[in-house]
């Protein structure tokens, strides 16, 4: 029984989780430039939000997927 929990302590210490997704490391910017009328700025940052909160999702699902493989 001690050589198993050894065996597994073993292997979860030399595996490797891969690379972390690229795109998790990217943030976004509103794209505002001098000029801009309010609403088309509260559009430009609208939309620069959905797609950070959409990054983090996915990125938060990926680590979540690493987890349960890990186990």
């Amino acid at each position: 029984m001690a050589q198993a929990g050894e065996a597994l302590g073993v292997a979860r210490a030399v595996a490797v989780w891969p690379d972390y997704p690229s795109d998790c490391r990217q943030s976004e910017r509103g794209g505002l430039v001098a000029g801009d009328r309010l609403d088309v700025a509260v559009l430009k940052l609208d939309r620069a939000l959905a797609r950070q909160n959409a990054r983090t999702l996915r990125c938060a699902e990926w680590y979540d997927l690493q987890r349960r493989l890990d186990r």
